[in-house]
């Protein structure tokens, strides 16, 4: 196993282990008690960081996996 293989495994494990641990209904730090306007209010700076995380992750898997396709 190559080097790219074993960063295309990580990059993997990571991503399906963000959305196993990562609740999207989870309750938002600082939304009003009102319910309603606790669906309109942006998600905390933590959130934030995970949701862009998991982009970053998908995206690198997506250019990853061709690149490991053409190096076979």
């Amino acid at each position: 196993m190559n080097l790219l293989e074993t960063v295309w495994f990580l990059i993997s494990f990571l991503i399906i282990t963000i959305i196993l641990l990562v609740d999207p209904k989870s309750p938002l730090t600082g939304a009003s008690t009102n319910r309603v306007l606790g669906l309109f209010s942006s998600p905390s700076a933590g959130q934030e960081f995970v949701y862009r995380l998991g982009a970053l992750l998908i995206s690198s898997f997506f250019i990853v996996t061709p690149i490991l396709s053409l190096d076979r």
